[in-house]
C-alpha cells in the first residue's frame, strides 16, 4: 500500500461507503467490498508468496503434450510464471486491481486458486488462509494510512528494498513506511480492540 496509494484510497472509499467508519469490516462485510476483494487477489497474483508450487511426484508414467514424464519425477508448478502469463494477465507487471472486474463491475470468476497450490494436494487451509488475508488487509485498510516515510526536508524516502526469496517462500525486504491512524475514530477502534484482547 505504500508505494500504491490510489489503490489504498479506492478501497478505503469504498469501505467507508458501505461499511461506514464506526466499525471495523467483518468478513460478513467481504460479499460488498468487491474492489478489497479484487485488492487482495491482485495482491496475491502480483507477488505470490510461492512462486514455485510444493513439489509434487508423478505416481505413474505421462505424456504430456508429446513430452515424457516418467513416474517418480518431481513436477513443480511455475505460480509466477502463471501469475505474469501476458495472454491471461494484460502488463502482468502492473499492480492494477481492476484486472479483475468484468466490464459489467462485477467480479470475474478468476479467484487466484493456483496461489494455494494444484490438485489433490492444494493447500488444505486456503479458504482460512483467503480469509484470513482478506479480514486482515480489510481491516489494516479501514484503521490506518500508509504512507512513504519522509525525509528531513518533508520529501518521500523512495522505496528501494524489493523482495527476497528464503527458502521457497518470497517476502519483502526491511523498509521504512510511516502508518497513521486514519482519524481519531479509527485510533480509538484501534484502541478498543487492543484494550479488549488483554
Amino acid at each position: 500500500m505504500t508505494t500504491f496509494n490510489d489503490v489504498q484510497s479506492k478501497a478505503q472509499e469504498e469501505i467507508d461507503r458501505v461499511v461506514g467508519k464506526e466499525r471495523f469490516p467483518t468478513l460478513n462485510d467481504r460479499p460488498s467490498l468487491p474492489y478489497v476483494e479484487a485488492l487482495v487477489r491482485e495482491t496475491m497474483r502480483w507477488m505470490p508468496v510461492l512462486p514455485l508450487a510444493i513439489p509434487h511426484y508423478t505416481v505413474e508414467d505421462d505424456i504430456y503434450k508429446g513430452y515424457f514424464i516418467p513416474k517418480g519425477t518431481m513436477v513443480l508448478g511455475n505460480t509466477w510464471a502463471i501469475s505474469h502469463n501476458t495472454t491471461i494477465y494484460d502488463e502482468s507487471d502492473r499492480f492494477d486491481p481492476s484486472r479483475f472486474f468484468n466490464l459489467d463491475g462485477q467480479l470475474n470468476d478468476d479467484d487466484l486458486s493456483y496461489a494455494f497450490g494444484y490438485g489433490r494436494r492444494q493447500c488444505p487451509g486456503r479458504h482460512l488462509a483467503s480469509a484470513t488475508i482478506w479480514l486482515n488487509m480489510a481491516v489494516i485498510l479501514a484503521a490506518f494510512n500508509i504512507r512513504k516515510q519522509k525525509d528531513s526536508l518533508g520529501k518521500d524516502i523512495p522505496l528501494t528494498s524489493g523482495f527476497s526469496v528464503s527458502s521457497i517462500a518470497v517476502r519483502p525486504n526491511p523498509f521504512e513506511c510511516l502508518i497513521t491512524p486514519r482519524s481519531d475514530a479509527a485510533k480509538a477502534l484501534v484502541l478498543e480492540r487492543i484494550v479488549y484482547q488483554h
